[in-house]
């Protein structure tokens, strides 16, 4: 070999951390298979409708992870409204209930393209198949199948003028290639631009620590340093929180579970060695993944104790993730697992009984409109409202008919319905499932105070009930 050649080579190797872009100047150079004509849509979306004809011009509504966003569709002739779509042919590390290596760099890649797309170019969405015709949900039944196609400069752009943010992924070494079959006229072009990714040993292919993986032991963390740079955050949208990536194992007693997160809150005094000096409730929320975890963990007033990982989230703010497979239903097995401490017998007093403040409506209106600074007091802890509420407004969720949000009469706050809601005991078997259903009726109301994150970044604060029990209508039978 002669020494120009392996002077190249050094300088390839060298490059690629730089970018894709610095391999055209190597002997070996990168191809770029998003835009060498293999992969083009095939079918025309100009005024189609994705509900019925299977493609479709859409707005992001949240970017999820590497593989996995949800989108407004422009033109929605059945109102389905929100479309989550799974994105076909690949599989990125996980980054949400699961962490993985390279999870946030494919999910960073992901939301980039997609916010650029949104702003300043033009997003399509199509399902795997060649022909007009409605398309089919996944085996989760609320999520499809679903081809991304964006141009990120233009808007408008024509379906030549558009490229396959899948295979962008894959191209990038984000992802791996799975279930191609349905396109088998993209399977040869997929598999190449994997294999390309593999060469060139990029992201997930490099054999490499991933830079943004967390690869440490898990730190003793307190409720109150947690909460207290929530509060810095929210203060100064520049304040990098210092937990954030963080590996924390927490202890608390047991406060809420629903729609797969978990609830923990305690009282934490500002020196321990002084209690006379006071403290403060804190909570936090832990995404535990999609699947059950047993029902000892959510028991309400266990005490318990959880590892996992903090993260930023757009929706939710500061939360703890990275928990699934780590609550067994038998007796743990690794010291990082989940653990129930202990559960107090009925009326048993213990230092971490679970507290509910009660707020009327005028006291909890003003901790949810406090902004300079934000009053966080109760956020992620139990709380019931002692007056009754008047349902002013009801939005039912157009992809998922059982979440439901809730406005009230004269309430700065909301209430968010997580799950089936059944409010006529006289109907024991009728779901709640229409905006005439909630409107007038006049409701108790306790569960978890959380923080909420609008679509635009407002920062709105709402109730969770853990169940039917928290949420009683007390004139099912009227209203408007």
């Amino acid at each position: 070999m002669s020494l120009k050649s392996l002077f190249s080579k050094i300088i390839c190797a060298s490059l690629v951390l730089g970018g894709l872009s610095a391999f055209t100047a190597c002997d070996n150079k990168f191809h770029d298979y998003t835009k060498d004509g293999t992969v083009t849509l095939p079918l025309e979306f100009s005024g189609k409708d994705f509900y019925t004809d299977g493609i479709g011009e859409f707005e992001l509504a949240h970017a999820i992870d590497g593989d996995t966003a949800h989108f407004t569709p422009k033109v929605d002739r059945t109102h389905q409204g929100l479309m989550k779509a799974r994105f076909f042919g690949i599989d990125t590390p996980e980054s949400t209930g699961k962490v993985q290596e390279y999870g946030h760099a494919a999910s960073d890649f992901t939301k980039g393209k997609l916010l650029e797309a949104a702003e300043h170019g033009t997003i399509v969405i199509s399902s795997p198949q060649n022909s007009y015709g409605a398309p089919s949900p996944d085996s989760t039944g609320q999520r499809y199948v679903s081809l991304v196609w964006i141009n990120t400069e233009k808007k408008n752009a024509t379906r030549s003028e558009l490229v396959l943010l899948n295979l962008w992924i894959v191209q990038e070494g984000l992802s791996w290639v799975k279930n191609v079959g349905d396109m088998p006229q993209y399977e040869k072009t997929f598999y190449a631009a994997e294999e390309q990714a593999k060469k060139f040993k990029l992201n997930l292919h490099s054999g490499l620590p991933d830079p943004d993986f967390n690869y440490g032991e898990y730190y003793e963390t307190s409720l109150l340093d947690v909460k207290n740079e929530v509060r810095e955050c929210l203060a100064d949208p520049e304040h990098e929180n210092k937990y954030d990536n963080y590996k924390m194992r927490i202890q608390g007693t047991v406060c809420g579970y629903s729609n797969h997160i978990l609830y923990l809150q305690d009282f934490c005094y500002y020196d321990q060695d002084d209690e006379s000096k006071g403290g403060e409730m804190c909570g936090i929320n832990i995404f535990v993944g999609m699947g059950a975890i047993s029902s000892k963990y959510t028991k309400l007033n266990s005490y318990i104790e959880v590892c996992g990982l903090a993260q930023y989230t757009d929706n939710y703010g500061f939360q703890v993730t990275d928990t699934q497979g780590r609550f067994p239903v038998g007796t743990a097995t690794s010291p990082n697992d989940a653990k129930v401490i202990y559960t107090p017998a009925e009326n048993e007093e213990t230092e971490h009984n679970l507290i509910t403040a009660q707020y009327t409506k005028s006291e909890l209106n003003a901790v949810a409109t406090a902004t300079d600074p934000y009053n966080l007091e109760c956020l992620n802890t139990a709380v019931e409202v002692t007056d009754t509420l008047v349902c002013t407004q009801a939005y039912v969720s157009e992809s998922n008919s059982k979440e439901v949000t809730l406005n009230f009469d004269g309430a700065d706050f909301n209430v968010y319905i997580p799950f089936n809601y059944h409010g006529d005991p006289s109907k024991p078997l009728v779901r709640w499932m229409t905006k005439e259903d909630f409107i007038g009726k006049q409701f108790t109301v306790k569960g978890v105070y959380v923080l909420h994150k609008t679509q635009s970044g407002n920062v709105k604060f709402q109730i969770v009930p853990n169940g039917e029990k928290d949420l009683v209508c007390l004139n099912p039978s009227s209203g408007e």
